[in-house]
């Protein structure tokens, strides 16, 4: 692997890893030490990234990316993803759940699948054609995206079908959709986003007045923002110290997923966060560092496609933490707790380094 990448991957993990140990172990070490279930989502985290860095090693990195260039891997994967999102939307309903994202438990979450495979579906096909300059090019393409985004937005996951919009509409923009069909093009993926995000139903409309103003309702819709806020606030500079922070005892729910990077401003403060941001920019201006280098078309789409996954992620859950953004939950790569999440993202970094060892020719 690209040295600084894997510097920046495996020092993401270890700072998403002690934020997860002091959420969830080190409260009750003491008191619970015998109880192995508060040991159970360091070890899930550890054990899926030691995976993740096996596949890469031993799979990907012999890997030739190319492969998925043909046209029967490609549309075996986007029928795969479309039919593990039903496959949520099935058991959602036989279960009578309001919400349902997983496919087995909480341990398989299609969305994060979704991700990967339509990055290489819009890169493939943007690299088949050569341009998207014809209309039929971009109404296939624009239909696979929005299919897989209205199927994560009946989960519901409004936040996540809004993502891979921004994420594949991007890609398509740089893939050479002609000026004079950026406005039409736009507008249906803004129409889609505004759909999504203004239904009154559900939790949709409470999380976007809490945005607002959290203030107006600091017990109920904006209590996890003040919260949010709060733990930033409480870590100042040099932050409390690795354990002792005090919003993770209850106050800010999901303090290892979510908001994960709200414990870490309260125990590392604000070096701690500089540290992250620095992080995440060595991470993904080297992989815009190698789109830029690479001459294969597919891969080099590819890889801006994942840069900007990466780039996305830190930018949404930074700024619905600090209250820039809706609060609607976006995992932050290598840091928040989720197995799934943590191995696609490792998959996508094993994918980047299959392309830069053979596509920069």
């Amino acid at each position: 692997m690209d040295r600084w990448m894997l510097y920046s991957v495996i020092m993401l993990f270890v700072i998403g890893e002690t934020a997860i140990l002091s959420s969830n172990t080190v409260p009750y070490i003491f008191e619970r030490y015998s109880d192995l279930s508060i040991y159970k989502k360091p070890l899930y985290q550890l054990l899926t990234f030691l995976l993740g860095m096996l596949i890469i090693n031993k799979l990907l990195l012999k890997l030739d990316y190319q492969v998925f260039k043909k046209k029967s891997i490609v549309y075996f994967l986007v029928f795969a993803c479309i039919s593990s999102l039903l496959l949520v939307l099935i058991k959602k309903y036989l279960t009578h759940k309001h919400v349902d994202r997983w496919l087995i438990g909480t341990s398989i979450q299609p969305l994060e699948f979704a991700k990967i495979i339509l990055m290489i579906f819009t890169a493939y096909y943007i690299a088949e054609k050569g341009s998207m300059k014809e209309w039929r090019y971009i109404f296939w393409a624009s239909f696979i995206v929005l299919v897989n985004a209205f199927l994560v937005s009946l989960q519901p996951d409004k936040g996540g079908a809004v993502f891979l919009l921004l994420l594949c509409g991007s890609m398509l923009y740089v893939g050479g959709i002609p000026k004079k069909i950026y406005l039409p093009i736009i507008s249906v993926f803004l129409l889609f986003i505004v759909y999504i995000l203004t239904s009154k139903s559900g939790y949709v409309a409470e999380r976007l007045s809490a945005w607002r103003d959290p203030f107006a309702d600091p017990e109920e819709s904006g209590y996890q923002i003040i919260q949010s806020l709060f733990g930033f606030a409480h870590g100042g500079i040099f932050g409390t110290g690795i354990g002792k922070g005090i919003q993770k005892m209850g106050a800010l729910p999901a303090a290892d997923t979510d908001y994960v990077v709200s414990l870490i401003g309260e125990e590392l403060g604000f070096v701690g966060m500089l540290t992250v941001f620095c992080l995440y920019s060595l991470l993904v201006g080297r992989l815009l560092y190698f789109t830029y280098r690479a001459k294969e078309p597919f891969g080099k789409i590819l890889l801006f496609g994942i840069a900007l996954n990466f780039a996305l992620s830190f930018l949404w859950n930074v700024g619905m933490a600090l209250n820039l953004l809706p609060p609607k939950g976006i995992a932050l790569p290598l840091l928040s707790y989720g197995t799934s999440n943590l191995f696609f993202s490792l998959m996508s970094i094993g994918l980047a380094q299959s392309i830069i060892r053979r596509g920069l020719l």
